[in-house]
């Protein structure tokens, strides 16, 4: 079994995405329904065969579980299953992933972050860094933090950084009547 030359997927994806851009600018009206249709036939192929090899795997026992992890963690294989909505592990599991692999970067840089959540598939992040004495500025923590996430989680749609809102309610003081 001869498997295509990886270095050269990117490239021929993009020239596949160019071909269909052609294609439905240039071609009749009528034809791109059709190709798209035929696309999504040979997508939904692919996903039902993959969606039995992962069910066969997961038969496997224990064996089967290190087989579908280290296949979550491999960059084509976990792309392939994102695409087909079959990941192994969720999106908050591959983003604390994400988060726990740049940690010691941020550390050795006297900062850290809060994933606050994901709104919107947009991610919610909160960096706290110390205030002067390290060498990375917040562009270069940003930088890592985006480069890393969207490694392990190509199926977000966006990276934000924000200020966690700290709700307060008006005690009142012992003795005092509300």
């Amino acid at each position: 079994m001869t498997a295509p030359n990886e270095s050269s997927l990117p490239q021929r994806l993009a020239e596949l995405e160019t071909r269909l851009q052609e294609l439905e600018r240039s071609g009749p009206a009528d034809v791109w329904p059709e190709v798209r249709a035929m696309i999504q036939t040979v997508l939904d192929f692919h996903g039902a065969g993959l969606a039995r090899l992962l069910e066969l795997i997961d038969t496997a026992g224990e064996s089967g579980r290190t087989i579908l992890d280290r296949a979550g963690q491999d960059d084509l294989v976990g792309s392939v299953l994102l695409l087909h909505g079959l990941h192994p592990v969720t999106l908050e599991g591959r983003l604390r992933g994400a988060l726990e692999q740049v940690r010691p970067f941020l550390q050795s840089q006297g900062a850290d972050v809060d994933l606050l959540g994901v709104i919107d598939d947009t991610v919610r992040l909160h960096l706290r860094q110390a205030d002067q004495g390290f060498a990375a500025s917040g562009l270069t923590l940003r930088a890592a933090l985006e480069e890393t996430i969207w490694s392990r989680c190509p199926d977000i749609h966006g990276i934000a950084f924000v200020e966690p809102t700290v709700v307060r309610f008006p005690l009142p003081l012992v003795g005092q009547r509300s």
